[in-house]
């Protein structure tokens, strides 16, 4: 079984902070994440499986806050491997690309269904 693209009950805790606050997070994440995906391209293409393994750990944790559960989970099983094959890097970054425009287009569906954070 498939996860879900996200956990809205994750994102609802963000109207407690207000929809400033929350744009000014989201901000940060979206500044962060192609870093995040260029880093475990490059450490899974240098076969660095330490590397990827931290950075896929890192990368999981900022996007939790959003509950981005598919990417978390994906991000996980690659956490927990002790290799991957640099061939396997492009495809990989593919698949991570996807599954994050992907959860960050639902990320603004939500937005639109919550009445305080609808664009006025």
């Amino acid at each position: 079984m498939q996860a879900p693209l996200l956990d809205l009950d994750q994102l609802e805790s963000f109207t407690a902070i207000g929809y400033d606050d929350y744009l000014d997070l989201l901000g940060d994440v979206l500044r962060d994440i192609p870093d995040h995906l260029e880093g475990i391209h490059a450490a899974i293409a240098a076969g660095n499986s330490a590397d990827f393994r931290s950075r896929a750990h890192a990368f999981r944790g900022m996007i939790s806050y959003f509950g981005c559960v598919a990417l978390t989970d994906r991000l996980a099983g690659l956490e927990h491997q002790q290799e991957v094959a640099p061939a396997q890097a492009d495809a990989i970054h593919t698949e991570l690309k996807d599954l994050w425009d992907r959860s960050f287009a639902a990320i603004k569906d939500w937005e639109i269904s919550v009445p305080d954070f609808a664009p006025k």
